[in-house]
């Protein structure tokens, strides 16, 4: 395989600097990027409405009702384990 290609590559640039990373411009472009993503805009809809919020899911992110939710829970995170018991119907 000829290679000579990244020889001539590397000669051309070897006079050049790489460029300096901006630490802040870096972070607040990684933080735009994440806050577009599904994840963040759902995260964003439940903060905003605190009733659609999923007891495990408060359980997890330690919410402000993360005690409730452990109590929700039943001590189980399957969610067919943690509904609240009801007698069986004969």
């Amino acid at each position: 395989m000829d290679l000579s290609f990244l020889r001539q590559a590397e000669a051309r640039f070897a006079s050049r600097q790489p460029a300096a990373i901006d630490y802040g411009l870096l972070v607040g472009m990684l933080r735009a990027h994440q806050a577009q993503s599904l994840a963040a805009r759902a995260g964003a809809a439940v903060a905003r409405r605190p009733e659609l919020r999923n007891p495990l899911v408060e359980l997890l992110l330690e919410g402000a009702s993360w005690r409730d939710a452990v109590n929700a829970q039943r001590g189980s995170f399957n969610p067919a384990y943690a509904r609240p018991w009801q007698p069986a119907v004969n």
